[in-house]
């Protein structure tokens, strides 16, 4: 026994050290004060495989003063010795303790203890005493956040800035009208306003050795009521900090003018124009809608098909039906939410081909989780790409060989650029399928499309084999009503419900329902969440001022001089 245990324990640290040291996100949360004060809320998501502490250099504070820290993981407090942290004790004194070092002229360093090796997510908070202070023309800081020369290189951070002023007013910047200006330095990445009213700063690229994060913030006159007034004047502060970057200010020329006139004679027009279009659209979907016009005559030959056919198409490929149906259909569904569609139509292939297998939640019973059979390393001979392109996003995604709920979803919110191309990648992938065969046979998938949804309705049912009933179900999901058609399917047959439940390597046929609600669920969470991402990139992006005023847009990777905080070094030791 003491033998087996001894194997285990080796198994699990050889497991735990052949992964890499990582830092995959720290999410920063600045909630500035009435009197200029702001306490800083940071989520660090890590891996740890060595060392005995995390530690953040903090140097040059200036006015301001670091206090009120404290370390939480799983909902729990860390332990805190003060500022008499002690660095030299081991990982198991450290674990579950946090602290700051004194190392003179107001420098010092944040520490908290790494615990057990393996995946962990901290949430550190410390309030910073006088970080915005008066100025003569205005309210402001210039304050470094995230150093350079990491131990272990972050891969992504984000930076939000929250009025918490207690005041009416929202920060605001617009090419009209703005309360507060912002400039980032040191990384590649993108800043803005929120549809809250916040200020975010986002990397694009993983940090590099020469990467930190600094921001220079200038605020209006009565926002802000500082305790401390910061030394000369913002425009000397903001100055140095513009030293080697990429910010200038333009001057508009003439062919600004230009442009000005140009698009002020369109927007006159514009507004009748849409107006116009609108009416025309709105009449002529009408008439389709009334007549069952509804298919684009030069792919189908034919504008109206309301026949029906039992014959799978396109070797039941819910990506090539899904392409046709978005170019050929006027009254197609919207991209997004029809793509999630055939994402769940892939899991609900790989369940039945035995890829993946479905397992109760046990966090809830009405949910299930999925669990990859094959080993990650191991390549699936796929031969539709976009299957094989979803397949290892959601393996990624799980991380172990389960994934649960919800796991997509926040995958896809980080990955939203590479998820929201996903429908162009398929409707164009899936036209050169459809493009191959004659209007006819496009016709027919149509008609098998017809057939699904009207199946209670067809005069001759015979019993399908099981093995075709699953080409039915992929096919049916991929429409977004696989529910449906298994539910009508099973009140004619029920046998042969049992039989496919049992085939497709599902329970019973409470599961079936279970799973495909969930597939649809999930599929449909981890579509909208990178459509959301993408419109919050590009809100953001539209509610900027011009780059160069403070109104948001790339952040200049060089520059960032001067300022307070921040330093050289930090991560794991």
């Amino acid at each position: 026994m003491k033998k087996c245990l001894l194997t285990a324990a080796a198994l699990l640290a050889a497991a735990v050290f052949s992964r890499a040291q990582e830092i995959r996100d720290i999410e920063t949360t600045v909630n500035l004060f009435r009197n200029g004060n702001a306490q800083v809320v940071q989520k660090w998501d890590v891996t740890v495989v060595s060392g005995t502490e995390y530690y953040i250099p903090i140097d040059n504070p200036g006015k301001s003063y670091i206090h009120d820290l404290m370390v939480f993981e799983n909902g729990r407090e860390y332990a805190n010795d003060g500022r008499a942290w002690d660095s030299d004790r081991s990982r198991e004194e450290k674990a579950g303790r946090c602290g700051i070092v004194e190392k003179g002229r107001g420098n010092i360093e944040i520490c908290w203890g790494l615990g057990d090796y393996g995946d962990h997510v901290y949430t550190i908070a410390y309030i910073i005493d006088n970080l915005v202070q008066s100025y003569p023309e205005c309210d402001g800081f210039h304050w470094h956040f995230l150093n350079d020369e990491w131990s272990v290189k972050p891969q992504h951070v984000s930076i939000r800035l929250v009025n918490e002023t207690e005041a009416d007013t929202w920060f605001w910047a617009s090419p009209d009208s703005c309360n507060v200006r912002f400039w980032g330095f040191g990384l590649e990445g993108e800043s803005g306003m929120t549809e809250q009213g916040n200020i975010l700063f986002e990397s694009t690229s993983p940090f590099s050795y020469n990467s930190f994060f600094s921001a220079l913030v200038q605020f209006d006159k009565g926002l802000f009521e500082p305790r401390v007034q910061g030394d000369g004047t913002f425009e000397e502060l903001k100055e140095e900090a513009m030293k080697g970057s990429d910010y200038g200010e333009e001057e508009d020329g003439f062919w600004d003018y230009v442009l000005y006139i140009f698009f002020a004679i369109i927007f006159i027009g514009i507004p009748v124009f849409i107006v116009g279009w609108l009416i025309f659209l709105g009449i002529r979907r009408l008439y389709r809608r009334v007549t069952g016009n509804r298919y684009r005559k030069e792919i189908f030959e034919q504008t109206k098909i309301t026949t029906w056919n039992r014959d799978v198409p396109f070797e039941a490929n819910p990506c090539v039906l899904y392409s046709l149906l978005q170019s050929g259909d006027y009254f197609h569904q919207n991209k997004n939410a029809a793509f999630s569609n055939v994402v769940g139509a892939y899991f609900l292939k790989w369940i039945q081909e035995g890829l993946v297998t479905v397992e109760k939640d046990p966090k809830k019973e009405t949910r299930v989780n999925l669990r990859f059979v094959k080993p990650k390393e191991e390549e699936i001979p796929f031969t539709d790409r976009m299957e094989a392109t979803i397949y290892n996003s959601a393996r990624e995604a799980a991380g172990d060989d389960v994934l649960e709920a919800n796991e997509f979803k926040s995958w896809s919110y980080k990955h939203d650029a590479k998820v929201a191309a996903w429908p162009n990648e398929a409707i164009s992938s899936g036209r050169n399928v459809w493009k191959s065969v004659s209007p006819e046979m496009r016709r027919k998938a149509v008609e098998f499309k017809n057939f699904l949804e009207d199946f209670t309705l067809v005069d001759e049912r015979s019993v399908p084999e099981v093995g075709l009933w699953k080409q039915y179900m992929i096919m049916a999901a991929g429409l977004g009503i696989a529910d449906k058609v298994a539910k009508n399917f099973e009140k004619l047959f029920p046998e042969v419900m049992e039989q496919y439940a049992r085939d497709a390597h599902m329970l019973d046929t409470v599961t079936t329902y279970q799973v495909l609600d969930s597939l649809s669920r999930s599929s449909s969470s981890m579509m909208k969440a990178a459509v959301d991402r993408q419109s919050e990139r590009a809100a953001a992006r539209a509610a900027a001022a011009r780059r160069s005023s403070g109104g948001g847009g790339s952040i200049s990777f060089g520059g960032g001089g001067g300022g307070f905080g921040g330093g050289h070094g930090g991560g794991t030791r």
